[in-house]
């Protein structure tokens, strides 16, 4: 598993420094660009970078929202990606979701309610060293090309303060930065990303929330998973405090009775005629894309209505199966 997401993260924070050296206005051909970034200073930064997260991730508390759960994220992403961004995915944007993945879970308390910003903020401190390394790459491969009349000190100087403002202006900075925030309020966001007609966000929302929809035993265990995260809340008010969460999913779960007729147990029915009735109310879904309703939005509705029944008779999912 962690050699597969190096080798993501790798190549998306490749394409994030040119899309920073290219902010930069340093005058560099693209040659030079892709230079850039796979010089050894941006391949070391990155190693640095992706041990650092990896870390944060792996710390104790975790049961869930570890690197387990940013591999199952990009997984999701790779099937509402393929079939909802026509007519291709391009690089960038695979890159956007992926380093937001990274990024969106690595600052996490239980006991917080900014962990979305503090990741963001992280997620700031790493292109502020990116954007530092980019500008000292770019410094000396310059130098080492400088004509004979110009001297040393006076390309230094010409290169050394590039504008502050143009490392805010990029766009992939951005759309990583939003992607982190949204996941603050999951649902609202999504579908204002699908009013909006912003498919990038829009799919790395439903995918980060793709393990409400999975089968009952996975759904039992991340229930399972969240309640050893919160342990230091006493049961009751877990149960209480859960249950609520989830009942605030109840107006997206509200849609036309064909839904809520079909028993749980019917599996004679394909997946969209399970779904027949939901694209015209897509205000009121769990998921913003197509494929996101198509893949887990009966599954996701059918879990959270029966964890919801067993936290109000003080049961956790998983727990009573252990």
């Amino acid at each position: 598993m962690t050699e597969n997401l190096r080798r993501q993260w790798h190549t998306s924070t490749k394409i994030l420094a040119n899309d920073l050296h290219s902010q930069l206005k340093l005058g560099s051909t693209s040659s030079q660009l892709l230079d850039c970034a796979t010089s050894d200073a941006v391949t070391s930064l990155s190693n640095k970078w992706f041990e650092k997260v990896e870390q944060l991730y792996n710390e104790p508390h975790r049961a869930y929202h570890n690197m387990s759960h940013v591999q199952d994220l990009l997984a999701s992403l790779d099937l509402v990606l393929e079939t909802h961004i026509e007519p291709s995915v391009e690089p960038k944007d695979t890159a956007i979701a992926t380093i937001a993945a990274f990024f969106h879970d690595v600052i996490y308390n239980p006991k917080s309610s900014t962990n979305e910003r503090d990741s963001a903020n992280l997620f700031i401190d790493f292109v502020s060293e990116l954007v530092n390394v980019i500008k000292t790459v770019s410094r000396h491969e310059q130098n080492a090309r400088i004509d004979g009349d110009m001297s040393e000190n006076e390309t230094v100087t010409q290169l050394s303060s590039p504008k502050d403002s143009q490392t805010s202006e990029s766009d992939m900075v951005f759309r990583i930065e939003q992607c982190i925030i949204a996941t603050a309020t999951h649902i609202s966001c999504a579908n204002q990303a699908r009013q909006s007609n912003n498919k990038l966000l829009a799919a790395f929302l439903d995918s980060d929330m793709s393990i409400l929809g999975r089968d009952r035993d996975r759904y039992n265990e991340y229930a399972r998973s969240i309640r050893k995260e919160y342990e230091f809340v006493e049961r009751s008010v877990y149960c209480e405090k859960r249950a609520k969460i989830l009942f605030s999913f109840l107006p997206a779960l509200k849609v036309v009775e064909t839904v809520h007729a079909i028993p749980i147990d019917e599996t004679s029915k394909s997946s969209s005629e399970k779904m027949k009735g939901v694209e015209e109310n897509q205000n009121r879904c769990i998921y913003a894309t197509e494929k996101g309703r198509e893949l887990w939005e009966y599954q996701a509705r059918e879990n959270l209505r029966n964890e919801i029944d067993m936290l109000c008779k003080g049961l956790i999912p998983g727990e009573v199966d252990r």
